[in-house]
């Protein structure tokens, strides 16, 4: 049986991001490597139909013992194995030396059912605020920083938030964004980036504050962001679904999660009508990148599971028909 979910996950990938006869060459960078899982995690540009995001890919013992975080690479990608297999690795831009280990940074994964941390933030009028401020409400918490270049990632997210603003109220719901470059992001640069979005600063909060509270807090999360000459930040992505009673819900890892699958989950942590399709969707699609990886991320849930029935449905037919001709045979 884990067999047949393999050889389904497989075939999703390929429908869901490879044309037929694409490339599956692979550039981009090492965001950490897991000797552990022989495993890299990639930030890679669009390949073969996948659009640029983070995944985890399988590497060989010697490419495990040799790659470091913020390596450039081009390799090979073999998508028979999940998660899919990178060979004839090649390191085009060495990493630079990293500089010693901040204590801040050795912090403690929060999961979902953990209570929220209490740190001290700034929104970007420049008023003070916690998360705290916002219990007794569904709120949405998204890492972005405002000198993303990359309109898949950040102003992407962004441009959820606002739709996401356009069709929650204000009184039941929050949105958080948290810059992942306090340093350069103040209130006054935040401020301007929320005009961009239409942010209404009582409903929608982009926050910075002190750099290593910030920094500390994403890493919390699992974002630990590191400068790319070429790219600018390069981290990986996480958004967080936070109740009303404070704790995490809910963790999405992708950028390209769909608003009305969200609004459906904030209802439900709202105890509100949701939408059933828009949850099926939902719940769908984190099943599907739990047991398929990310290769099927971005894409429809109730897609993916339609195409998994017809998979199925196609091979008893097949093993029907060559059961009846065997017998025929036979006989």
């Amino acid at each position: 049986m884990v067999r047949v979910v393999i050889a389904i996950c497989a075939v999703l990938t390929v429908l869901v991001t490879s044309p037929a006869g694409a490339s599956q060459t692979l550039r981009g960078v090492v965001l950490t490597v897991l000797p552990s899982k022989q495993q890299a995690i990639v930030r890679h540009d669009p390949y073969g139909g996948m659009p640029a995001m983070s995944m985890a890919f399988a590497l060989s013992a010697a490419d495990t013992a040799r790659l470091h975080a913020g390596d450039r690479i081009a390799a090979v990608v073999s998508e028979r194995t999940e998660p899919a297999t990178l060979s004839n690795v090649r390191v085009l831009a060495a990493a630079a030396p990293a500089p010693a280990a901040d204590p801040l940074r050795s912090v403690t994964l929060l999961r979902a059912g953990d209570a929220f941390p209490t740190v001290g933030l700034i929104d970007q009028t420049g008023k003070p605020f916690t998360f705290a401020d916002f219990r007794g409400k569904a709120v949405i918490l998204s890492f972005i920083y405002t000198r993303c270049r990359d309109t898949r990632m950040c102003p992407l997210i962004s441009a959820h938030f606002h739709q996401l603003q356009q069709r929650l109220d204000g009184t039941h719901y929050h949105l958080v964004e948290l810059t992942l470059d306090p340093h350069y992001d103040r209130p006054g640069i935040l401020r301007a980036y929320a005009a961009r979005f239409g942010a209404d600063a009582s409903r929608w909060t982009i926050g910075t504050g002190n750099p290593r509270s910030v920094l500390d807090l994403a890493a919390q999360f699992g974002i630990v962001p590191f400068s790319d000459p070429t790219v600018g930040l390069i981290h990986t992505e996480r958004t967080a679904l936070i109740g009303r009673d404070g704790r995490i819900a809910d963790l999405i890892d992708e950028a390209g999660w769909d608003p009305n699958n969200v609004i459906a989950r904030l209802a439900l942590l709202n105890n509100a009508p949701a939408n059933p399709i828009a949850l099926l969707d939902y719940l769908l699609s984190k099943a599907a990148v739990a047991v398929c990886g990310n290769g099927v991320a971005g894409s429809s849930g109730l897609l993916n599971l339609i195409l998994m029935l017809i998979i199925f449905s196609g091979g008893v037919w097949l093993l029907i028909r060559i059961g009846r001709f065997m017998f025929a045979s036979k006989a």
